[in-house]
């Protein structure tokens, strides 16, 4: 039987045999207009401007007139709206079914760092729509992007200098049922809080020279507002953002603009549902435990944003730009639950955590019509991004009896102050160098050739510190009083929980040298070709410290490539792409794509520690053996456009994956924990689906009410389904462990069974994973869908949206010792977006209306086995309702 990958190969010959023996009839002569808006692109029919229509690559687009109509406040849920993509918690977009891992995020071109300590790949909800000039995911690869790729590349593009002055102010307040005017978990922290600003009052302890002491745990505990949750009404969000700009003439030949940004959000959300986890047992599953959830998070966003560009002569730009986003969060958390020993118990947490992002870019695009009409574009920048997390308190409670009293382990009451440094330099140069033959010409009548060159160096410096309180009796009295107590009484004490199993410090580094070569070119006016190849040298790794440990006992841990000598190597790859875009006929282009690229696995991955997952409360564990996946890239896309941004689309896409990195289930002592493995192979495969149309309502159907007004129908499916291969099973073959990882390596996995010492330890992935499942985050089913009614007349809009991923998993199984896989099902959203345009004494307003998840839906993550369920993380979202009002001068 041919695999899917033949049948792709196929397709490219017969599509490009058929274009090359089509009968061929010059097309007529454009509107000169036309012909200079599309410059060297040639495409058959009627003049349509859409940059998905014009690459050569299968792309989608949305931009900041999408931004307004969905009422998207930031990148990430602006995302969610695109065919093929789904989002996870909020922040990160899943790709055709590929989680964040296997999609790299650009801003202007240049790739970002991250402030979260468990991802290389930056969150978008840090990004505001209010800065957005677009959007570009690009779904196959082409040799200009960096070779990590395999769901696709999100370019957020930031807004260009304006054509003239402007200046929009905008207000918007809103809450949602689960949430707002009801009751919620709160705690009192600093008096700059609402700014999302930590004052003195998080200011770590200084440690003394000894290490942590009785002095040094007073002043962990003296402070009330971080230590006490009380319960009390949470108010409403509110949203504030101001944007202007201004274009400057300085002569005839030269012209700058400036444009700013800020803005400032304040929100609050309350989860309210279950924590649980389970075993196999027999056909079915054993709950190991069941907590009730409780927690109230208060998130603070600034953003500040600025571009100052020059346009000279014509045929030079030069742009500097600068963003800076910030994000804090706030929450209190109880869980409440039975133990392993039938005892009640409650873990409270009081958290803070500080993300902010700051990026520098200079750019340049310059056109030399003296050298053949040259095209240069150049850019450079500077980025860092920073997580501080400093009072983090948690404490356990427990009841045996005797109502709840805090327990005399030292370990179930502890502080922890955690950092995160990430920087990241980019250095790029793209050149295009256009060759046009004769009018008379037939083949190769246009062909652009390119190159070009990036550098990037990615750096993180990561530092977690742990102190336990000790000297805690069982006692029920409230934790401000007892620590008071026991200090006065001179039986607090604290300690470092850290050391070689859980190293305090991580550095981690990543360099690559690329370069690449390509040409476009319009091999008949029927047939364009793209094809290139790009080259990479990357170098990664991870080193992991004590504090205060022996720097002559330190040794990095993990590197991608490592030489027999224990050093550190590059690895070298080269990358090759090629695209085939056929037009049989007016308005019709049918698009095949090849590639080859990889994904790296991310620092925190290769980091052989232990770090908690804030999201989850689920602990993550390194492994430093993980190498670098490998994956075949096959596209085919249909696309008709029926007039402007109105077309359908359908699209086919295959993926071959060697050594796809998976997060799976395993076990420390009782509690759950996750970690990361290299698994065989995988095969993902898929087809996708675009409408958009401004419906005929009047001109087709006669309808006279939409004489004047417009009914526009965007809609978009995605089905995919993935084979994970675990290989085969050694006692089929008479093999023993060893024997069979000796002889079928492709079909082990390494696993870190000790964070200690580092060691490589092969298992059979059929003995870890189920084969035939799906890949870790692939959703089968992806539906949008929107209803845009719009009257220009009154400045009336009105927009229904839905939104369903269906089911995926949100860590993989461990066979070996009994762990299902965790599933998890996003909620299926329904929005409804209403944007009034008004004037009001000589005034320009607009008001806005949203109700966002009108149906209620709830987020589940569950384990499923034989008939049970258990439910490992389930909570109500409730129904948000919002209000705005922007003023525009």
């Amino acid at each position: 039987m041919l695999k899917p990958a033949t049948y792709f190969r196929l397709a490219l010959l017969t599509g490009a045999s058929l274009a090359c023996i089509s009968a061929v009839s010059a097309q007529e002569a454009e509107d000169p207009s036309d012909e200079l808006r599309q410059q060297s692109v040639v495409v058959r029919g009627q003049f349509i401007p859409d940059e998905k229509r014009s690459t050569s690559e299968v792309s989608s687009l949305i931009d900041a007139k999408d931004f307004q109509v969905s009422g998207d406040a930031d990148a990430a849920a602006a995302l969610s709206r695109v065919a093929g993509i789904s989002t996870a918690e909020d922040r990160f977009v899943y790709v055709r079914g590929l989680n964040e891992r296997y999609s790299s995020a650009t801003l202007n071109g240049s790739p970002l760092p991250s402030p979260e300590p468990l991802r290389r790949v930056a969150p978008l909800d840090l990004f505001p729509t209010s800065v957005l000039r677009s959007i570009l995911v690009q779904k196959t690869y082409s040799p200009d992007l960096p070779g990590e790729f395999a769901g696709g590349l999100v370019d957020i593009r930031t807004k260009t200098v304006p054509d003239e002055a402007f200046f929009e102010v905008s207000a918007t307040v809103s809450g949602d049922t689960q949430t707002t005017f009801q009751d919620g978990l709160l705690y009192d922290g600093g008096d700059l809080d609402f700014l999302g600003v930590s004052d003195n009052v998080r200011t770590p302890p200084t440690l003394g020279p000894d290490g942590p002491d009785a002095n040094f745990a007073r002043e962990l505990t003296n402070n009330s507002s971080l230590l006490i949750i009380q319960e009390g009404t949470v108010p409403a969000d509110i949203s504030l953002s101001a944007t202007g700009g201004q274009l400057f003439d300085l002569s005839p030949d030269i012209s700058m603009g400036v444009l700013a940004a800020v803005a400032y959000s304040n929100k609050w959300s309350t989860k309210e549902g279950k924590r649980g986890f389970g075993d196999s047992s027999g056909d079915g599953l054993q709950q190991r435990f069941e907590n009730d959830l409780y927690a109230t998070e208060n998130s603070v966003g600034v953003n500040g944003f600025a571009t100052v560009g020059f346009d000279l002569y014509d045929n030079h730009e030069i742009r500097g730009t600068a963003l800076i986003t910030r994000s804090t969060s706030k929450e209190a958390r109880t869980e409440q639950g039975i133990d392993f020993d039938d005892n009640f118990e409650r873990q409270d947490n009081i958290e803070w955590f500080e993300r902010q992002l700051w990026t520098t870019q200079l750019s340049g695009e310059h056109f030399f019509p003296s050298l053949m009409d040259l095209k240069v574009d150049w850019r450079a920048s500077y980025s860092e991004a920073q997580r501080n997390a400093p009072y983090q308190f948690s404490i356990l409670y427990q009841d045996s009896g005797q109502g709840l009293q805090t327990l005399a382990n030292s370990e179930d009451t502890t502080f922890t102050f955690s950092t995160i440094d990430d920087d990241s330099t980019d250095l790029g140069i793209d050149l295009e160098l256009p060759i046009m033959r004769g009018a008379d010409c037939y083949l190769f009548c246009e062909t652009d050739l390119k190159a070009g060159y990036a550098y990037l160096e990615n750096d993180r410096l990561a530092t977690s510190r742990i102190f336990a309180i000790e000297g805690l009796p069982l006692s029920s009295t409230r934790i401000d009083y007892l620590f008071s107590s026991l200090f006065a009484n001179g039986d607090l004490d604290s300690s470092s929980i850290g050391g070689d199993q859980f190293p305090e410090q991580y550095v981690a580094t990543l360099e690559v040298d690329a370069a690449y070569a390509g040409l476009d070119t319009q091999i008949t006016p029927y047939l364009r070709g793209a094809i290139g190849v790009r080259y990479e040298r990357a170098i990664e790794a991870i080193d992991t410290r004590v504090i205060g440990g022996d720097p002559s006992q330190n040794f990095v841990e993990s590197c991608i490539d490592r030489e027999p000598d224990g050093s550190c190597d590059y690895e070298y790859d080269l990358l090759p792409a090629a695209t085939v875009t056929w037009n049989p006929f007016d308005d019709l282009q049918v698009r095949a794509g090849y590639s080859e690229t990889l994904t790296r696995p991310q620092f925190r991955e290769l980091a052989p520690t232990e770090f908690l997952n804030t999201e989850t409360d689920v602990v993550f564990q390194g492994n430093p053996f993980l190498i670098n996946a490998s994956i075949e890239n096959y596209d085919i896309r249909a696309e008709y456009y029926f007039g402007r941004e109105q077309f359908v689309t359908f699209g086919v896409f295959y993926k071959d994956m060697e050594r796809p990195i998976e997060e799976i289930n395993n076990r420390s002592g009782d509690e759950p924990v996750t970690t990361f493995i290299n698994v065989p192979s995988a095969e993902l495969y898929g087809v996708e689906m675009e409408y958009e149309q401004a419906l005929p309502m009047f001109d087709t159907f006669g309808l006279d009410f939409f004489r004047d007004r417009d009914l526009t129908v965007k809609a978009n499916y995605t089905w995919s389904d993935s084979e994970v291969s675990a290989g085969r099973n050694p006692a089929d073959l008479g093999l023993t462990t060893p024997e069979f990882c000796a002889q079928f390596s492709e079909e082990c996995v390494i696993t870190n069974q000790n964070p200690l010492n580092p060691e490589p330890f092969p298992l059979p992935g059929a003995g870890l994973i189920e084969d035939g499942r799906r890949l870790q985050g692939q959703s089968e089913h992806l539906f949008n869908l929107q209803l845009i009614y719009t009257d220009e007349m009154s400045g009336t809009e009105a927009n229904i949206l839905v939104n369903y991923a269906s089911e995926r998993i949100r860590s993989g199984e461990a066979l070996a010792l009994n762990i299902p896989a965790i599933i998890e099902e996003p909620p299926l959203t329904v929005d409804f977006v209403l944007n009034q345009g008004f004037d009001f004494r000589g005034g320009d307003y607009e008001f806005s209306f949203k109700v966002k998840n009108l149906l209620g839906d709830d987020y589940e993550a569950y384990q499923e086995r034989g008939g049970d369920r258990i439910d490992v993380d389930v909570y109500d979202i409730g129904t948000s309702i919002s209000l705005g009002l922007k003023r525009r001068f």
